[in-house]
This record gives C-alpha cells, structure tokens and sequence, in this order.
C-alpha cells in the first residue's frame, strides 16, 4: 500500500495530464480548469503526508467507510415509518396519506351487562379514516393536549387530596391515574369530555402501548413526529419504500482531490463549485481550495451496491482498503482517472478541523490537538440520519481528545480553540462553531465559555482570479431563456437579473410564482390579500414542505371580471434547488426545467387552494368542508338525528347523512298493517313527510331548498312499524343546502332536533292521509293533492 506521500505525488501526476483544452459539452461534473488545476498543483507541491488533516484519526489512511443504517428501526426514519405499522395504518408515502378501518361500539353499561348476562352482542359499526399526515399528527397532537388539560385537574386533585400512589409517589402521570381518579376528580362535563376524546385518541392510536418508548408524553410524541415529517417529508415520500437497511455507505476522505472537488457532482452543489462549474464562484471556490490544503475532510453518501461491486468486495471493511490510493469518484470527462473504482455520491456534509492549545495565544498553530468536528448543512439528497452517523463516528474515535478539552473553572475553554481552512461556515461564527461542538461532544452550550476564533491565514494566501467578459453575454442568454419559458408554462412565471460581483465573477439571482385565475362570479366573498394568501398557499406547504414562500402570498382583484391568487416559490426547497443564486446561464435554465415540472403539478396545488378558500367561506363547497369538521370532531350535537359523514378528511369527505325515526301502530290508527306498509312505502308519503320535517328549517334559514331522501324504509317491529327516512348532503351541493342540513339536525332557530315536535309533525302528516278517507263533508281542511290522491287508494 502507497504511504500518505506516494499517494499525493500520484495524485498529482494524475492532474499533470489533464486535458484541458479540448472543449466538451458542459456537464454537472467536470474536470478542472487551468486555473483551478494551478492552485491544486501548488498545494500537493507544498504539502507531506502528515500535513493532511486527521492523520491519526484515519490511522494515517486516506479515506474511510462506514455502514449508514437508514432504516434500522433504532433510527429516526426507522421509527417513523415503524409507527405507523404498528398503529395498523396503511401508508401511500408518495401521496402522504395514512388510511385505516376501525370498529366502533357505541354503548353503555346497559348494554355491556346484556352482554355479559349472554345478551346480543353490543353494536358496532366500521368507521374509515383517510388524512394527511401532517394533519394526523396535529389531529392526535390536539386531542392529546386537551385530554392533558384533563389529566392535569387529576393531578392537582389528587394532590390537594394528599393522594399517593402504592408507590408513595405522586400521581402526575397519565399511567397512575386510575378510573375512580378521573370520576372523583372531574366533574360530569369534563368526564364526557375525557371519555369522548379517549375514543377519538384511540381511533388513531389504537396501539398506544408500542406508539413510543416508555412513559413516552403522546402530545410531545406527535408533535415530534409531526416536525420530522414536515423537515423530511419530500425525502420520504420518494425513498422511503426503496431503502433498506445497508442501501447506503459513507465514506469519509481527507484526500486533497476529494475535498478540492467538493459539490463537483452530479448530484451535489453548493458554492463551493469550481467557476468553471454552473454554482461556483471565485470567493468561496477558494475556501474549497484552503479546506484541500489539509485543514478539512469530507463524507460522502454512496450506494453500498456500488461500492462492493466497483471494488470486487463482499462488505464495507474490504472495500476501505481498495479505495485508498488516487481519485475513486467519476468524472465523465476523464472517465481513465479513477483508480479502477468509479463511484457517484449523492449527498455530502463537511468535517470541520479544529485545535484546540495550553494557551489563548499558540505560538506554533501545529503543536494544538486535533478535532474533526462535523458540520450539520447536508448538500445533495438529504437523507435523514446522515450527519447523525457521521457526529457518532467522530465522537466514538476522538474520545480522549474530547475528554481533555481546557476547561477553565469547570467549563470547556473555547478561547483555546482555533477553527482552520476555508472561512465559508455552514454553521457560521462563534455560535455556530460553538454549536457544532456540543452536537460532538453531547455537552451542552452553557457549560462552554469563551468564543472559537478563525485562522484564514491559508485562504488569505490564495489569489482571487477575476472572471470578465461574461456579464453582458449572461444578460442576453438569460433574457431569451426566461422569455422562453414563460410563453411555456400554464401558470408559472419566473425572472432573473444577471450581475457581477467585487470579485469580477457573475451571479443569476432569480424568482418564481405561481398564479391562479378565478373568475370572480366563482368567489362568494372577496378575501383580503393578507393574511388570506399567505395562509392558502400554507394550506400546500403543510403537504409538500416549505415550497413556497408564504410571506408573499397574494389575492389581487386583477379586473372587474377576475381575481388572481398567487405566491413566490421558496427555491432553497430541496424539491427545487437549493438557493435563488446560480452562476451561468445553465444554471438558471436547469431551474426552469424544475419549475416546468411544478406548473405541471398546478392542477394539485389549485385544488389545494380551492378548498382551503372553501373551508374559509371564499368559495361554494366551504360549509360542507365546515360541516364534516363538525361532525368529525364531535362539537355538532344532534339529539334526535343520527348524522354520519363517509369518515374522510373533511376537505377530502363527500357524502353525510341524517336519518330520523319515528313509530306507527297500525291498531291505534285503525288500519290494516298492510295498508299503513303500503302508505309509507308510496312516494307521496315521503314527499309529504320531506315537506313537513323541513318547512320550520327552511323558514329559519330563509330558503326554498329541499333536502334529497337518501332512503326511506318501513319494518315491522313488534306491534309497531319502524318508519325511518334519511338525507343526504355532498360536498357537490350548494352551501344554502348544507346550513338547510345542519338547521334540520341541530334546530339551532328552528324546532326539528325535539323529539316532541319530530313526533308531531310524523303524526300530524299521517292525520291527513288518513283524513283523506272520510267522506267530504266530515273531512278537515287539508291538503288536497294529499286528499285527491288517497281518497281512491284508502277508500275500501
């Protein structure tokens, strides 16, 4: 094997036969230009072996592997996708949806004794649950919080009680509270309340026993899980279902070559570029150029496949010791470079070094100790657990010289410490550096005194080379690509200004949005501009991420004819790109190809837009929408109705109904059973009860809508006959018919939700059809289709 020096001296034969002056088609990586190639010859010229950073962390080696379990149920993905398993939920990770079918009893203790006395069994119906997943989490959130405020009376009456448990412990945990707690604590209200949310929780987390680790709090639980997805969500919902527990590995390089062509991959960059490459620029390309002097290192996500299949190995261990001589990351335009090994990361992060001194003022910056200190920015695919692994690595091989950090009265001395390299910082100045350290360490900041300071004395050295003559030439190229594209697209519209920087290079700051029409005759109400746009276009964040920006979320009155509701797409999105900024002309052109696959998602995102401005009253569908949240989250009481909905999300739920029963004995009413079967079956019956049930409704409201029948039956049921009639709303029907719907069931200002007047107006209609059959002179003054037509069907 090559020892530290060898392998730079090939390294640098290697970049000697660089062919730079044939002129290819620009890639996404590519080999160095001359100017680039220049500075990496002056630092291998300059720099031995032990120069390199971490010598002895890599045990004088150039690159390590190490195993990257991303779904290992100990890891944050691995939990997070376990969850819902063990909740029996089933999961469309591209669609972010969560479904399951629950069975649900309703009874009371009545009915639980029946059953234990060998009674029928108690009743159960199915209920389906089909959301978001960001809303689940808040949906459980929310319930869990307000049954906390419950739990929270318990403790403080069982605390002034001077209750303890068997234990002699306190109770002020929800596992201690038992059920003659909860009565002797709350009163009636509040132990419905308790009961009634219990239920709810229970739908969702029908597991609760495996939900979280030990004593786990559910409302901290599902607010975590809540701010994991939505960081995470657009990684998850493309990989999750094609990763396994070894799909990747990470190497960690201290190569010059490595860290010099740090984001020069295809699926990598930053500013950190090369200029020569779409994304550098000069100023921060040399803080690339000070980090391969041997002051930083790299790690680099790859696929494990790959690697054991580039280096002929059968695991991670063997295949470390085949990538440790030259270059072992592709570059198309030098496909002969590698050694043999040709591999593509797709994400990286930086390790940071840092020394740290006996002294706040060294007099030799190599006599300090050495830390590799992880940075937490990841460029490329952002896999969750990623810097994790790589802080765990780092703090597992630097134990001693972590534990002899200066401490000045007890505390770390940060004073003492100087971070070397490029002066660019992810994680940037004092704070940052100081927060990089406590995530190594696991000590926390407050016991950290003193400020980390910068040695730039490597990047300083280095020449900043002016790029000149492109300006005018962008401006054009980029003016004809953003006419282009916006004759393209449906309803994105994107523009850029082109400008030069202190340091002569050029930079493409650009913008984008998205903007719906709506004929204002679609709108019920006016919205104003904010916050309403900003909170309809948080209604696609909660889905997709923070893709847009919503601060600037607008509702204009375009015209007299149309309004316009629109929003900048945030473009540090990972969906997206990573900054407003590119560098060449390619650059932003590879950005309105991103932006060309969005407008073709317009569609997805109005709808999302047009419920959220139905549920705010904007557009017609809003009071459906309202009237599904009301009845899922049980504030809608109904005493005499059963109201159900189809048990999807309400801006997702279609269909609810209402049904209503009431009793008829045929003896009472002097008929044949047969002929009151063959009276409630007719179509006149139903209109004329429809009629009657909604005319207090209707007056309430101000309408001359109906209600449609969804079913109407009559069953023998003993000496009576059960008549039932049902209704039915869908999200399609006008919102004057939903409130129709909920005055009907609740009798907020009417009087159809008391079963006396139910009854009446059930008997009162029956009264007339059976008037019909008296001769004229005795009959009532009714009404007389109703007489006209039973006269001839009832009078035998």
């Amino acid at each position: 094997m090559l020892n530290d020096e060898q392998i730079l001296l090939k390294t640098a034969q290697l970049l000697e036969n660089f062919d730079i002056s044939t002129k290819k088609p620009e890639k996404l990586l590519r080999e160095l230009d001359d100017i680039e190639l220049e500075a990496l010859d002056s630092i291998l010229d300059d720099m031995k072996g032990e120069d390199i950073a971490f010598n002895a962390l890599f045990d004088g080696e150039m690159r390590k592997v190490i195993n990257f379990p991303t779904m290992d149920p100990s890891t944050d993905l691995g939990k997070f996708g376990n969850f819902f398993k063990k909740q029996d939920f089933d999961v469309d990770w591209e669609k972010g949806l969560v479904s399951a079918e629950r069975e649900v009893s309703k009874h009371n203790l009545d009915d639980l004794v029946n059953q234990l006395m060998g009674g029928a069994p108690m009743p159960s119906k199915k209920k389906k649950i089909q959301m978001k997943i960001g809303k689940f989490f808040a949906k459980v959130a929310d319930l869990s919080s307000k049954r906390d405020i419950l739990y929270q009376k318990v403790y403080d009456y069982m605390d002034k009680m001077n209750y303890t448990g068997a234990d002699g412990e306190s109770i002020d945990k929800p596992w201690k509270i038992k059920a003659k707690m909860l009565k002797a604590a709350l009163d009636e209200k509040d132990y419905e309340s308790w009961d009634r949310i219990s239920d709810q929780i229970g739908l969702y987390i029908p597991n609760p026993g495996v939900a979280g680790p030990a004593h786990y709090a559910l409302t901290d639980l599902a607010t975590k899980m809540a701010k994991y997805w939505q960081t995470n969500a657009g990684y998850i919902k493309k990989e999750i279902n094609k990763i396994d527990n070894d799909k990747y590995s990470i190497i960690i390089t201290r190569h010059p070559i490595d860290v010099m062509r740090m984001s020069d991959f295809e699926k990598i960059t930053s500013c950190h570029s090369p200029p020569s490459r779409s994304g550098g620029t000069n100023e921060y390309y040399k803080c690339a150029v000070a980090e391969a002097q041997g002051h930083g290192a790299l790690a680099y996500v790859v696929e494990t496949e790959d690697l054991l299949h580039e280096t002929n190995t059968s695991n991670i261990e063997s295949a470390e010791q085949e990538i440790q001589e030259g270059e072992v990351f592709y570059d198309d335009e030098r496909p002969d470079s590698t050694s043999g090994v040709s591999l593509e990361p797709i994400s990286r992060t930086r390790l940071r070094q840092m020394r740290y001194y006996d002294t706040d003022t060294p007099k030799r910056w190599d006599d300090g100790t050495e830390l590799a200190v992880p940075e937490k920015r990841v460029y490329g695919v952002g896999i969750p657990g990623f810097v994790d692994r790589v802080v765990k690595w780092a703090d597992e091989n630097q134990k001693e010289a972590i534990r002899d950090m200066p401490e000045t009265d007890e505390m770390v001395n940060l004073d003492r410490f100087w971070i070397f390299g490029g002066s660019y910082e992810d994680t940037a100045d004092e704070e940052g550096r100081k927060e990089l350290l406590s995530t190594l360490t696991d000590i926390d900041e407050m016991h950290f005194t003193g400020k980390v300071r910068q040695n730039r004395e490597t990047e300083d050295a280095l020449d900043a080379n002016a790029i000149s003559g492109l300006l005018g030439r962008y401006r054009a190229e980029v003016e004809q690509i953003e006419n282009e594209w916006n004759q393209h697209y449906a309803a994105v519209g994107v523009s850029a200004n082109v400008e030069g920087d202190d340091e002569g290079g050029v930079y493409i700051e650009a913008e984008a949005r998205i903007t719906f029409k709506y004929d204002i005759d679609e709108l019920v109400r006016l919205p104003n501009s904010y916050p309403t746009g900003m909170h309809a276009f948080d209604s696609i964040n909660d889905i997709w991420g923070d893709i847009f920006d919503v601060d600037s979320g607008f509702v204009n009155k375009f015209s007299n004819t149309t309004v316009h509701v629109g929003c900048r797409f945030n473009l540090e999105h990972p969906d997206i790109g990573e900054s407003a900024l590119m560098y060449d002309p390619d650059g932003f052109n590879a950005l309105c190809e991103i932006l060309d696959k969005l407008d073709d998602k317009r569609d997805g995102f109005k709808a999302t837009i047009d419920e959220f401005l139905k549920q705010e009253g904007y557009l017609e569908g809003g009071e459906y929408i309202k009237l599904a949240y009301e009845i899922e989250d049980t504030p809608f009481e109904s005493y005499e109705w059963d109201v159900r909905y189809d048990g999807e999300h309400p801006p997702e739920s279609y269909e609810a109904t209402a049904a209503v029963s009431h009793d008829f004995n045929a003896k009472e009413l002097g008929l044949d059973p047969r002929i009151l079967f063959q009276i409630l079956d007719s179509r006149d019956w139903r209109l004329a009860i429809r009629t009657a049930l909604l005319a207090s409704a209707q007056e309430a409201i101000g309408t001359e809508y109906h209600l449609d029948i969804e079913s109407a039956k009559a069953v023998d049921s003993g000496e009576d006959i059960e008549y039932t009639l049902t209704f039915r709303i869908t999200s399609d029907d006008p919102d004057e018919r939903v409130k129709l719907f909920r005055e009907l069931t609740t009798g907020e200002d009417s009087d159809m939700d008391d079963a006396d007047n139910i009854k009446a107006v059930f008997n009162n209609v029956m009264a007339q059809f059976l008037n019909s059959r008296q001769p004229s002179h005795m009959q009532q003054n009714l009404d007389e289709s109703i007489v006209r037509t039973w006269k001839g069907f009832l009078g035998r």
